[in-house]
């Protein structure tokens, strides 16, 4: 009897012992689970962030000849404009965002821009460009955790 009591108390306490590792991996493995999502949504938000004021950095820096860049509007909203000349002939490049992406649309100089007609860059959010004055431009543009990121240049072209 004694040895039947003591086979049954083992077995529970090694159960009882499994159940508990198992329950304790199985809630390790979920808050992994949750640590990475958070992380993996972070690091979109940067990246998109952090490309969208980059991208229109690079772009100012492939037009900074004199009158080739400069803030305006398209269709009542604020853009950077592009001017080139090519081979083919001029164009117009407009860089403008909405309340979720960054846009880019480019014509020639004689077409009327329509913001519609515009190709879809990148996710972004309150991306931002004004002029500072004194030949400086500010772009910034805000994640979705709030976290603001933000870029001055002032164009080559501009210096006297």
């Amino acid at each position: 009897m004694k040895r039947t009591e003591s086979h049954t108390t083992d077995l529970l306490f090694t159960l009882g012992l499994f159940c508990v590792f198992a329950a304790s991996a199985f809630l390790l493995v979920l808050i992994g689970i949750r640590v990475y999502r958070s992380t993996a949504a972070q690091m979109d938000d940067t990246f998109s962030t952090r490309t969208a004021v980059s991208y229109v950095a690079e772009k100012l820096r492939q037009h900074d000849a004199a009158g080739a860049a400069r803030l305006g509007e398209l269709e009542g909203q604020p853009a950077l404009i592009l001017e080139d000349e090519t081979d083919a002939g001029a164009v117009v490049t407009y860089i403008y965002a909405d309340s979720e992406a960054l846009w880019e649309l480019t014509v020639s100089p004689w077409t009327e821009p329509a913001r519609q007609l515009g190709d879809r860059i990148l996710e972004v959010r309150d991306f931002t460009m004004r002029d500072v004055g004194d030949g400086f431009l500010e772009f910034s543009a805000s994640d979705s955790t709030g976290s603001t990121v933000r870029f001055l240049t002032r164009l080559r072209s501009e210096e006297g």
